[in-house]
């Protein structure tokens, strides 16, 4: 579940729109520059970012003795939270 709502956050992102225009720094040469490549690509990197950042406030909790369900459930959680900002922030 976490990795689906990190891969919505991908779509809907305002931060897409940063990872699109940083194409020509991320994008290796062997593929080709056309739009849905760039957009594709800019979408997995945003979507690994809100995976990374969630993980943050799971690892925090599992640290302070919660249990590894727990922890899950605060990244799904974090990851849900991160993906309805930047659902929010589109409108």
């Amino acid at each position: 579940m976490t990795v689906a709502v990190s891969l919505l956050a991908g779509i809907s992102s305002p931060a897409l729109a940063v990872a699109f225009a940083l194409y020509p720094i991320w994008l290796p040469e062997i593929f080709p520059r056309t739009t849905e490549v760039v957009f594709y690509g800019a979408s997995l990197i945003v979507a690994t970012g809100t995976l990374l950042a969630s993980a943050i406030p799971a690892a925090v909790a599992e640290r302070m003795g919660a249990g590894p369900e727990a922890a899950m459930r605060v990244w799904l959680v974090a990851a849900a939270l991160l993906t309805g900002l930047g659902i929010l922030a589109r409108f």
